[in-house]
C-alpha cells in the first residue's frame, strides 16, 4: 500500500485517503460508440479516411459482497498493535481474523473485491492478448496502436483508463488506487518498452495488482472506523512496507502457476480464473497470518 514512489501513491500514510471518505453514488459512466461509417445519417462529408477503432465500453464491475461479515474490531485492534509495535505476529493475527472472522472466510472475502475483480480480468485480458497477438495488436484493440514502443509504464497508464474508469464509490479507488501502486512499480523496476515485455513480466505486473488490491481492501475494511497509528513517519512507512511484503510474500509465488496457459483462456474463463485467484490468496494470507500469529 503506497510504496510506490511515483504515479500518485496516496499521500496520508498507511490509511489511504480514501477510507474516510463516505461512499457517493457511482456516476453512471457514458457508453463508448465507434465512429459513424461514410453515407450514414449524421456522419461526417468529404473524403473517407481510415477511422481508429473504438476502445471497448469500460465494464460496469461487481458491486462489492459485504453480506455474512463478522466483526472486525479483532483484526483491527491486532492492526493497530502491529502499526505501533511492528510485531509481525501482531499483522498475522490481524490478517488470519480478518480473513476468518471480519469477512466470513476466503470466498466472502474475494467477493468484496468488486471493482478489483474487475479491473484484475481487464488486465489479464491484456496480458492473454500480448502474449496470443502480440503488442501492437493489444493496443490496437484499445485504440492505442502507437504506444507499443513506450516505456511499459507510461503505456500501463494509458490502459489504466479502460481497465481501471474512475468512479465516485471507495471500491473504485480501491482498484484504481492499486492500479497506480503496481505502475509505480514497474517504473521503479526500470523495465524497457512495452512491447519487449516477457511473459513472465506481464505475469508479474498482474500479480503485483492482485496483491496491491487486497492490501487497499483490507485497509479500507480496517481503517474504516480509525486505527491508531504511530507518530513517527518512518514506522508507519516501515509498517507499510511490511504489510506488502507480508500480502506479497504469501501470495505471488504461490499463485504464478495458476496463470499457466493464459493465451488460451475466453473472457469467461479470465472472470473465473481471477475469482479462483481472489479466493486463493486470502486463503493463502489466512493460513500465512496463522502461522506468523
Amino acid at each position: 500500500m503506497g510504496t510506490s514512489k511515483g504515479y500518485g501513491g496516496p499521500s496520508s500514510g498507511l490509511v489511504p485517503s480514501f477510507v474516510d471518505d463516505p461512499t457517493p453514488p457511482t456516476q453512471p459512466r457514458p457508453p463508448v460508440t465507434a465512429p459513424a461509417a461514410p453515407g450514414t445519417p449524421g456522419a461526417p462529408t468529404g473524403p473517407s479516411s481510415p477511422q481508429p477503432a473504438a476502445p471497448p465500453a469500460p465494464r460496469t464491475p461487481p458491486r462489492p459482497d459485504t453480506q455474512g461479515t463478522g466483526s472486525l474490531g479483532g483484526a483491527r485492534g491486532n492492526f493497530t498493535r502491529f502499526a505501533r509495535t511492528g510485531s509481525r505476529s501482531a499483522l498475522g493475527s490481524a490478517l488470519s481474523g480478518y480473513v476468518h472472522s471480519g469477512t466470513g472466510g476466503a470466498r466472502r472475502a474475494a467477493r468484496r473485491m468488486g471493482s478489483s475483480r474487475a479491473a484484475a480480468s481487464g488486465l489479464l485480458g491484456v496480458v492473454r492478448d500480448f502474449q496470443r497477438l502480440g503488442p501492437t495488436e493489444t493496443l490496437r484493440q484499445l485504440n492505442l496502436a502507437g504506444l507499443a514502443a513506450r516505456p511499459a509504464a507510461d503505456v500501463f497508464v494509458a490502459i489504466l483508463e479502460f481497465i481501471c474508469p474512475p468512479g465516485g464509490a471507495v471500491d473504485d479507488a480501491i482498484a484504481r488506487q492499486a492500479m497506480l501502486e503496481t505502475i509505480g512499480d514497474l517504473a521503479e523496476a526500470g523495465v524497457g518498452s512495452f512491447d519487449t515485455l516477457t511473459p513472465q513480466q506481464l505475469q508479474d505486473v498482474f500479480l503485483d495488482f492482485i496483491s496491491r488490491s487486497i492490501e487497499g481492501r483490507v485497509m479500507a475494511d480496517l481503517g474504516g472506523r480509525g486505527i491508531t497509528l504511530p507518530d513517527d513517519i518512518a514506522a508507519v512507512e516501515s509498517a507499510q512496507a511490511q504489510l506488502h511484503d507480508f500480502v506479497e510474500g504469501a501470495t505471488q509465488g504461490q499463485l504464478s502457476g495458476r496463470l499457466d496457459g493464459v493465451e488460451r483462456l475466453s473472457d469467461r474463463d479470465i472472470a473465473t480464473v481471477v475469482n479462483q485467484i481472489y479466493e486463493t490468496a486470502f486463503e493463502l494470507i489466512a493460513v500465512a497470518g496463522e502461522a506468523a500469529a
